[in-house]
């Protein structure tokens, strides 16, 4: 006679990370305890989503390193969508000039005023486009796929940019007239405001909340952040001016990159299938 077996061990709990385990899935560590700890920081493995916020303190090396991966394989959209862009301004600032110089010569009032008004469309085109292109560029930071037409996207959020410009023009404008330096400290501090609203994380007045927050952990990458864009600049600019094309959406690209990372997001890493036009 066979002994009846007794109830089989209980099998173990399953991992529900355990196939899928990755950077962006682990689970939450316990807070440390000690309470000088150093805060997060984008070398960290903790990350949000793309919609998320956690204010992160930045390392600008790894900012640049990362935008560098992310210009190269989408360095075709990033050159083409520069191009239109300052085509249109160009083409806008020529017509423009053509019509003042013109109602100066003939004394026509009608003549300059048509100047003032495609001068005023030029600049809602340009701030149009512009939106458009910190989105390509943002997009191109996660390494998600992008395309020229992303350049024309903008419209959705338009007003609110335009907006929020106006209240960041006159803060630089007092911090200006207030010895210059409380000027540069507003913009250092508040940059971040512009790609909060175009990547729609939320409206105008939060996004000058949410750039302060991060832009008071990240005072010293913004520094550094400026002082390269200015260096990536000129650099374009000693190549016969045709550098630009490049030095200009590569700073895109490095100044979305360290966006992504001041509000805690990880950006994607490479090898997802780029789009081209």
């Amino acid at each position: 006679m066979q002994p009846i077996p007794g109830p089989s061990a209980p099998a173990a709990a399953e991992d529900p990370f355990g196939a899928f385990k990755s950077e962006f899935n682990e689970p939450p560590q316990a807070p440390s305890a000690n309470p000088y700890a150093a805060p997060v920081t984008s070398h960290s493995h903790a990350s949000v989503s793309a919609g998320g916020y956690q204010p992160t303190a930045a390392d600008f090396g790894e900012a640049f390193s990362h935008a560098w991966q992310a210009f190269k394989p989408n360095i075709g959209v990033l050159v083409g969508a520069t191009v239109i862009l300052f085509g249109v301004s160009f083409l806008i600032n020529v017509i423009t000039s053509v019509f003042n110089a013109m109602g100066q010569q003939n004394d026509q009032m009608g003549l300059l005023l048509l100047g003032t008004l495609v001068s005023l469309f030029g600049s809602f085109l340009n701030m149009f486009l512009g939106i458009g292109m910190a989105r390509i560029c943002l997009g191109a930071a996660r390494f998600q796929p992008v395309n020229v037409g992303m350049l024309f996207s903008g419209m959705d959020v338009i007003l609110p940019v335009f907006g929020a410009s106006i209240l960041f023009a006159m803060g630089m404008f007092a911090g200006l007239l207030l010895l210059i330096i409380p000027g540069l400290i507003f913009m250092l501090l508040l940059w971040p405001h512009y790609y909060f609203i175009v990547d729609r994380q939320c409206g105008v007045m939060e996004s000058f909340s949410r750039a302060f927050a991060v832009g008071k952990l990240n005072w010293l990458t913004s520094i550094v952040l400026a002082i390269a864009a200015m260096a990536i600049f000129v650099a374009g600019l000693l190549a016969l001016g045709v550098g630009l094309l490049f030095a200009a959406p590569f700073v895109g690209v490095m100044v979305a990159t360290t966006y992504l990372m001041m509000k805690g997001e990880r950006p994607g890493q490479p090898g997802m299938p780029q789009s081209a036009f």
